[in-house]
């Protein structure tokens, strides 16, 4: 009895020998591939299309034209999906990403691959930033980053952030880049001449907007949309350290009179949130009067502005308060997907909504993306990031009381909250 019981426990002592032993293979062999308990964060798979470049070649993203992000080193195979007489395609975490072609080898592979991708955030390149195949300094170098731009992260793990590029893992040193804290996104009202100002309330003089937009064109800010937005959020896009969205409410037509000649003169695009039902109050031309009540672009001020201004949703006739909150608190789910509709009617193009006040629930958060609408701004202060929901986006609002100093310190990435 005692030589079977002897037997059991040897067999059982081998068994655990050969699994920590082949666990151990494995974590020595990639650098950490496995996070807490049976979490496995990479396997190996069969990738039908795997390049592999003879020299290294310079990796693009493609806008309005073809942008170097990266540069791919020679020898290290990436799963690519898909390819055009010019360039192979592959991803860079959910973004397409492009190699011009050249002396490669396409081939049937098996690669080490992520399995669980998670939402995780953006690190900023301050100088070119090398991502090393494993989590060790003396690992080989799959790809070179650029400076000056933000690239998703799908991980961390102690010293190390993880990107993927063409199906495989990443490492990046954090020592090497700083994490990003989201994007600026400024939200204006009323721009008046300070001369004609009797409020401070919801309005920045056209001096300090000047100023302002100045200093980001000085700096060479780039105007991101609101579709960027979404994708950054989604890891679906790389943004250069110097982007902002500048964002406006209502759409009234002081900043058409005001705020439209800066921004065109700066060459920067803003979002201009519509409150549809008051696009029709004037008929024909419309001349501003600074001393009247509020006025509001109209159907043809919204054509004519389109080269500088994105229209978006605000919202048709839930723009009011009842008891010191927005009326939209009050209605169902489907009273305010019909707002939202007849609203989207007007700007067809529109992925945002800004909510009348800063006040939204679980309803219209719903309502607005069974609409079709991509992201939702409130009036807390703070980054666009991916702590948070796409339908809960933070901005920072402009106002006269808001020093340039202030302005500085939030576009430049350095504000902090409570």
């Amino acid at each position: 009895m005692r030589k079977i019981a002897n037997r059991v426990w040897l067999l059982v002592c081998l068994l655990v020998f050969i699994s920590v032993g082949a666990i151990w293979i494995l974590v020595e062999s990639q650098g950490r591939v496995f996070a807490q308990g049976t979490d496995r964060f990479v396997t190996k798979r069969v990738f039908e299309r795997v390049l592999t470049l003879q020299e290294r070649q310079p990796l693009y993203m493609k806008g309005a034209s073809l942008t170097q992000i990266g540069e791919l080193v020679a020898g290290q195979p990436v799963a690519i999906t898909g390819e055009d007489e010019a360039y192979y395609e592959l991803r860079l975490g959910n973004m397409p990403a492009f190699v011009r072609k050249g002396e490669a080898a396409v081939e049937k592979k098996k690669l080490l691959t992520v399995v669980h991708p998670e939402r995780l955030a953006a690190v900023q390149t301050l100088q070119k930033t090398a991502v090393y195949e494993a989590a060790n300094l003396q690992s080989g170098v799959i790809l070179e980053l650029e400076a000056g731009y933000r690239y998703p992260v799908v991980r961390e793990e102690e010293d190390w952030y993880i990107l993927t590029i063409g199906e495989r893992p990443g490492y990046i040193a954090k020592q090497s880049v700083t994490m990003d804290v989201g994007l600026p996104v400024l939200v204006y009202h009323q721009v008046l001449p300070r001369e004609l100002m009797s409020t401070m309330i919801s309005t920045i003089s056209l001096e300090a907007f000047d100023q302002q937009m100045a200093y980001l064109a000085d700096r060479q800010f780039k105007t991101l949309t609101a579709h960027q937005l979404y994708d950054y959020l989604e890891g679906r896009l790389v943004v250069p350290s110097k982007a902002v969205l500048i964002t406006f409410d209502d759409g009234l037509l002081s900043t058409k009179e005001f705020a439209y000649p800066v921004l065109k003169q700066y060459r920067f695009t803003a979002l201009q949130h519509i409150i549809s039902s008051r696009t029709d109050r004037v008929q024909g031309t419309q001349l501003f009067d600074a001393e009247g009540p509020l006025q509001f672009f109209t159907a043809a001020d919204l054509e004519e502005l389109g080269d500088v201004f994105q229209f978006e949703a605000h919202t048709n006739e839930l723009h009011s308060l009842s008891k010191d909150l927005g009326v939209a608190l009050e209605r169902s789910k489907e009273e305010i997907l019909l707002d939202l509709q007849q609203n989207m009617a007007q700007v067809p193009t529109a992925v945002s909504v800004a909510y009348p006040f800063g006040h939204y629930d679980e309803d219209f958060i719903v309502a607005a993306k069974e609409a079709g609408l991509l992201i939702g701004f409130t009036t807390t202060e703070g980054y666009a990031n991916r702590k948070t929901s796409n339908y809960e986006v933070a901005r920072y609002g402009m106002t006269e009381k808001k020093s340039f100093e202030q302005f500085v310190v939030y576009v430049e990435g350095d504000m902090t909250w409570p």
